[in-house]
C-alpha cells in the first residue's frame, strides 16, 4: 500500500484535531454523572447539536461511499442517497416528533412497549450487532495504514481505541461535543476536495472523457434487484439506533422533527460532493485503482502540504464521529437493555455509568475484531448487516407503530425475518442456482410480513 508521507505542518494539523477532541471529552465528564445525564445528556439537545451529531454520525463511511461510486458510478447517488432521503423524510414527518415525547431510552425499548418481552429479547440481539461499527473501523483503520505505513492490524486497534475512548470519559455529552467539531470538518473537506478535482482536473467533460457510459447514467449498470435491495435497505433508517436515539435525547419534539428535516439537506450536499468524489477518483487513476483507497489517493495528489493534513483530519474526523456513536450506542445497548433490565435491575446510576463504560471498549474491540477477519468491501459489510436489520425489525417496528400489534405478532415477524435472511444468505453461500439470482433481504422480509400476518389473523380466531 502507498504510504502518504505527512509533512509537519499536516502532523501538527493531526496532533491539534485528537488533541481537541479528548479536551472535549475531559470537557463533558463535568457533568456526566447520573445514568441519563450520561447515557442520553439529559434529554437536552438543541437543533444545531441534534443536527451536527446526527449527520456525523450517518455518514462515517465515506471511503465506503466513493469506493460505491467508483464502482457503480452515478448509480451511488441513487443507492446511497436517494432512496435514503425519501426515508429520512418518512421519518422527520412520522416518527421524530412521536419519539422525543416518549421517555425510552433505546430502541429495544421502543420494541418492547409495542410487541412486549419477548419482541424486546430479541429487538436488543439484533440492535447490538446492527451497531457493531465494522465498516467504519475498517474504513478508520485503512485511513491511519495510509499515513503510517503500519499494517492494517495495528491501524484498526490504535484508531478504535482512540474513537472510543473520549466517549468513555464523556458520555453522550463527548460524542455529540466531538460530533459537531468533526461534522465542521468533514463538511470543510469533501467540498475541499471536489474543488480540487474541478480546477485540478476539470469539468463535467473530464469525466465524459475517461469513464464508462454506463457511469453516468442514472441507475448505471446496477441491476433492478440491486436497486431493490437498497431501496428497502435504506428504509431500516426508520428502525435505526442512531435515530432513535439522537430523538430521545432531542430537548423537545420540534427540534427532532426540524432536525430530520435540515439533516436531509446536509446529507444531499454532501453525497453530491462524495459521489462526484469517487467518480473523479476513477477518472484520475483509472479502473485499476483500488476502490476503497482511489478517493484519499486522488486528493492527496490534488492538495498541497497543509491542506493534505487537513484532508487527513477530515477523513479521520468523519469515520471517527461514527465510530464512537456506534460504540455508545452499543454501550448503552449492555448496560441499559441487559445488565439493567435482565441482570442487577437495582443498579445504581454509578454502576450504569461504569457498564456503559466498560460496554464502549467492548463494543470497539468487538468491531475491530470482526472488521480484521472480515475486512472485504464496504459494500458487502453494509448490504449484510443492513438486509438482516431491515427485513427482522422494519416491519414489526412500523405495523406496531401504526397501531396494529397483535400479541404475538412482533416476535413472530422478527424471526421470521432473521430466519429468511440468513436461510437464504447461506444457500447464496453454498452457491444453490436458483438462490444465486434473489437477494436475501427479499426473502426475509416476505417471510416476516407472513410470520406476522399469519399471528395476527391467528389472534382473531383464538377466543
Amino acid at each position: 500500500m502507498q504510504v502518504l508521507e505527512l509533512q509537519a505542518m499536516d502532523l501538527t494539523l493531526v496532533g491539534l484535531y485528537l488533541a481537541l477532541i479528548f479536551w472535549i471529552g475531559l470537557r463533558a465528564r463535568r457533568t456526566a454523572t447520573a445514568s441519563d445525564d450520561f447515557l442520553l445528556a439529559g434529554r437536552g439537545l438543541t437543533l444545531p447539536l441534534f443536527v451536527g451529531s446526527l449527520v456525523s454520525t450517518w455518514y462515517g463511511g465515506l471511503l465506503g461511499v466513493t469506493e460505491i461510486a467508483f464502482t457503480d458510478g452515478v448509480a451511488a447517488w441513487l443507492t446511497q442517497g436517494g432512496f435514503w432521503y425519501a426515508a429520512y423524510l418518512v421519518f422527520a414527518l412520522f416518527l421524530a416528533g412521536r419519539l422525543a415525547s416518549s421517555q425510552h431510552t433505546t430502541l429495544p425499548d421502543q420494541i418492547g412497549a409495542l410487541h412486549g418481552e419477548g419482541a424486546r429479547r430479541l429487538a436488543t440481539l439484533l440492535n447490538y450487532l446492527n451497531v457493531v461499527p465494522i465498516a467504519y473501523v475498517l474504513s478508520l483503520g485503512i485511513i491511519v495504514q495510509l499515513f503510517s505505513g503500519w499494517s492494517l492490524t495495528p491501524s484498526v486497534l490504535l484508531a478504535t481505541a482512540i474513537a472510543a475512548a473520549y466517549s468513555v470519559v464523556g458520555g453522550f455529552r463527548a460524542v455529540v461535543y466531538t460530533d459537531l467539531l468533526q461534522f465542521a470538518l468533514m463538511c470543510v473537506v469533501v467540498a475541499m476536495v471536489l474543488a480540487a478535482a474541478v480546477f485540478g482536473l476539470g469539468d463535467g467533460a473530464y469525466l465524459a472523457q475517461r469513464l464508462p457510459a454506463t457511469h453516468l447514467q442514472f441507475t448505471g449498470a446496477v441491476s433492478g434487484q440491486e436497486l431493490s435491495t437498497w431501496g428497502l435497505i435504506a428504509f431500516s433508517t426508520l428502525v435505526d439506533p442512531n435515530f432513535y436515539h439522537r430523538c430521545y435525547a432531542a430537548e423537545s419534539p420540534a427540534v427532532a422533527r426540524r432536525g430530520m428535516l435540515l439533516a436531509i439537506g446536509f446529507w444531499l450536499l454532501f453525497d453530491v460532493c462524495t459521489v462526484f468524489g469517487g467518480l473523479y477518483a476513477r477518472a484520475a487513476l483509472g479502473p485499476d485503482a483500488d476502490p476503497q483507497l482511489a478517493y484519499p489517493l486522488m486528493a492527496w495528489q490534488l492538495l498541497p502540504p497543509g491542506l493534505r493534513g487537513l484532508l487527513i483530519v477530515g477523513l479521520l474526523a468523519t469515520a471517527m464521529s461514527t465510530v464512537d456513536s456506534y460504540c455508545f450506542i452499543g454501550a448503552m445497548t449492555l448496560s441499559h437493555d441487559v445488565w439493567r433490565r435482565h441482570i442487577a435491575p437495582e443498579s445504581s446510576e454509578e454502576r450504569v455509568v461504569m457498564i456503559t463504560r466498560l460496554g464502549v471498549f467492548l463494543t470497539a474491540a468487538l468491531a475491530a475484531a470482526l472488521a480484521l477477519v472480515f475486512g472485504g468491501s464496504f459494500k458487502s459489510i453494509w448490504k449484510t448487516l443492513g438486509s438482516l436489520s431491515t427485513a427482522a425489525m422494519l416491519l414489526p417496528a412500523l405495523l406496531g407503530l401504526a397501531g396494529w400489534r397483535p400479541r404475538g405478532a412482533g416476535l413472530a415477524g422478527m424471526l421470521g425475518g432473521m430466519v429468511g435472511t440468513l436461510g437464504w444468505a447461506s444457500l447464496r453461500g453454498l452457491h444453490v442456482p436458483w438462490a444465486m439470482g434473489v437477494e436475501p433481504l427479499l426473502p426475509g422480509g416476505a417471510l416476516s410480513l407472513l410470520a406476522y400476518g399469519l399471528r395476527g389473523i391467528t389472534r382473531r380466531k383464538e377466543p
